[in-house]
């Protein structure tokens, strides 16, 4: 426990008079998840009436607050900064509440169950947007400034606005990808090319230089921590086989989709043996390989999933298609030619390996 998370509402209040003239804090203990540097606060800004997150620390933070306020995008907004005399510190910022979830919240809270092949969608549309912040903080190509890495990326410093919506016409249900998730904490984040100091070890690539692949190794071990439930060690990560296994006890039933995330959690995961890997690459091969499938595609598979786990023959297949995708080709009438092009989206789906045939019969896995 660190010495930030040992103060009382009365030693902050003693500490740091400026605060206490303008906060009340909530509680009597901070709020989220323990820090190795810090302990935050939910308080109400009584000059706004808002409430406000408020991080305190027994160490310099400027270099923290810089960061924060020098990235544009999916951070949190920071308002205050305050120095106390005996060189502790703090800062207001943006309280992450409902519908705002911590990623490991998230986690524990799932109810994970495999073939669950919307939650592979669900996690594929929280990667690409945790791709998008760190492309934020790791700065515009090109540029020799402004270029940094988080260096603690893990699901308790990342928040998910947990809001998704019943969309008829797409199996990606979520928020818009610079709005889902926030990253938090840049506590130890440093400009790229500095030492890399104090990762979380579950999270570590053990690379002490800082560079994206740093960030993009614990993207990996974040992203299938979100798929299955279970955080993997890094023997499991040394090796593209063994991501495989890991993502076997907890499939989504469609092998095609189980592939993909094997193939994305391994090309992050070895990132960091590549000096210069940038996010934006993986962001790029993601649109491609998942987002790229197609919307009519992957409802079309979720409907074959959840309807016929025993697979289905072909004009099996077409007629619970007409139910799914009527709508979005703007049919009202079943016809025979409509029914002949949903075979055919049948054979598509085969062809380009999201469905297998086994004798007449496709299935999803």
């Amino acid at each position: 426990m660190n010495a930030a998370s040992k103060l009382t509402p009365a030693a902050i209040g003693k500490k740091f008079p400026m605060i206490a003239a303008r906060y009340a804090l909530h509680g009597d203990r901070p709020i989220g998840a323990p820090s190795g540097f810090g302990a935050v606060w939910k308080a109400r800004d009584l000059w706004l009436e808002r409430d406000v997150a408020l991080k305190f620390s027994d160490r310099d933070m400027a270099d923290e607050l810089c960061l924060c306020r020098d990235i544009e995008g999916q951070t949190v907004r920071v308002f205050d900064y305050f120095r106390a005399a005996d060189d502790w510190n703090a800062y207001a910022m943006e309280l992450l509440e409902a519908p705002w979830m911590g990623v490991g919240r998230f986690i524990r809270a799932h109810r994970y169950r495999p073939d669950d092949l919307q939650h592979y969608f669900d996690c594929f549309e929280i990667a690409r947007s945790l791709l998008s912040g760190l492309a934020q903080i790791h700065g515009r190509p090109y540029s020799r400034k402004q270029k940094f890495v988080h260096a603690d990326i893990k699901p308790d410093n990342l928040f998910l606005m947990v809001k998704p919506k019943k969309r008829p016409d797409t199996v990606f249900r979520m928020p818009p990808a610079q709005r889902l998730v926030k990253i938090i904490d840049m506590g130890i984040g440093t400009a790229q090319g500095n030492p890399v100091l104090a990762y979380t070890p579950g999270y570590d690539s053990g690379e002490r230089v800082a560079r994206p692949g740093v960030d993009l190794y614990a993207t990996a071990i974040t992203f299938l921590e979100l798929l299955t439930g279970e955080r993997p060690d890094h023997h499991t990560m040394r090796h593209k086989a063994r991501i495989r296994r890991f993502v076997d006890e907890m499939p989504s039933g469609a092998a095609r989709i189980d592939a993909l995330a094997v193939e994305f959690a391994s090309n992050c995961a070895s990132a960091y043996t590549r000096p210069g890997e940038t996010v934006r690459v993986h962001a790029r091969h993601l649109d491609e390989q998942v987002f790229g499938i197609g919307e009519q595609r992957l409802l079309a598979l979720r409907a074959i999933h959840r309807h016929c786990p025993g697979g289905g023959r072909k004009d099996e297949l077409a007629d619970l298609l007409f139910g799914v995708l009527a709508r979005p080709c703007g049919w009202r009438n079943r016809t025979t030619q409509r029914i002949d092009t949903l075979k055919e989206v049948v054979a598509d789906l085969y062809g380009a390996g999201l469905l297998v045939l086994r004798g007449q019969r496709y299935f999803t896995a």
